[in-house]
């Protein structure tokens, strides 16, 4: 996970406690806690002071093509989307303000009191949703 990914040894520890799915792929059952940062650097290196961690790794790479799973290098992505129903309605109007000292002209989007305006626009499966 920390090659795919490339996170670090506190990053790992982090996801192994926090993602069910990798600590699944890593073999942990949901109620053990993940090896901390210190466990797994010190574990690399021992595995490296051996000339094992490559052959390992390959191994573990090989039994994955077995199964038609190859993984160069990944991105862990956290996009949920939550929707308000207080999205926009119409035309959005805009403020322009002028400064008259430095000649700037600044646009800014005026909402309505009803509308979220911390939320924005995004594309889901084809659909457009308003939210967060």
């Amino acid at each position: 996970m920390k090659s795919w990914y490339g996170l670090s040894d506190y990053k790992v520890e982090n996801k192994l406690n926090d993602s069910i799915s990798i600590s699944y792929f890593c073999g942990m059952n949901i109620d053990e806690v993940a090896p901390d940062h210190s466990t797994l650097s010190r574990f690399r290196t021992a595995l490296t002071k051996t000339k094992t961690f490559e052959k390992l790794f390959s191994i573990i790479n090989a039994q994955l093509e077995d199964h038609n799973i190859i993984v160069k290098k990944g991105i862990i992505v956290d996009a949920s989307g939550i929707d308000t129903p207080r999205r926009l309605k119409g035309k959005t109007n805009y403020k322009v303000t002028q400064d008259r000292t430095e000649e700037e002209v600044r646009v800014k989007k005026q909402y309505a009191s009803s509308v979220d305006a911390d939320g924005r626009w995004l594309k889901k499966r084809g659909k457009y949703h308003f939210g967060f």
